[in-house]
């Protein structure tokens, strides 16, 4: 019996790198099997997160809890709250916001690290300058791209992110302080 030669499955930085992803990440392109830019996303983010703070950067999360609380504020007795709280009362909302995490670690934040502000160079994942970068928990930055991940492609595409997220050196985020941000970028 003769032995299949063996096929060496390629690392992500290699894979990506064979690959020379360019373009925007909302290019039709990219569509068919978006796990690649995901994943590419998600090293650009930890980069980005990882990059020096700026002189002058601040929180943005007492304005943003504002806005949402505003939001909430807004909504009429008909009107349900965007997915995927359409079924939480907006008590319940509003008690989560008023209840943030204690957030011990900051980072440089994007302000709007979402799929359509994604551009690959050679594989490697930028997001183009807002003019909003904050002073913030990454998992402020993390819950905004997951929701967009989520938007554009699919749910599983943002566990690829997140994978791609902590390959690049991203710290791994707490659980209820993403959740937290989670309900800010509901609103934002």
């Amino acid at each position: 019996m003769a032995h299949e030669p063996e096929q060496r499955s390629l690392s992500l930085p290699d894979e990506l790198e064979r690959l020379q992803l360019n373009g925007r990440a909302t290019d039709a392109q990219f569509a068919q099997n978006p796990l690649p830019i995901a994943r590419a996303m998600g090293r650009g983010l930890a980069a980005f997160h990882a990059s020096d703070v700026p002189e002058g950067l601040v929180s943005r999360t007492d304005s943003e809890v504002a806005a949402a609380q505003d939001a909430l504020g807004s909504l009429g007795p008909n009107d349900a709250p965007p997915a995927p709280f359409t079924r939480v009362g907006i008590d319940a909302i509003e008690q989560t916001l008023a209840n943030p995490p204690s957030a011990t670690h900051r980072v440089r934040t994007h302000g709007a690290p979402i799929v359509a502000n994604a551009v690959l160079t050679n594989s490697v994942a930028s997001y183009d300058p807002t003019g909003t970068e904050g002073f913030d928990p990454p998992e402020r930055d993390l819950a905004i791209i997951i929701r967009s991940i989520a938007e554009t492609f699919t749910s599983e595409v943002a566990a690829t992110f997140l994978e791609g997220y902590l390959e690049g050196g991203g710290q791994p985020p707490h659980g209820p302080t993403l959740d937290w941000y989670g309900v800010v970028a509901a609103f934002r």
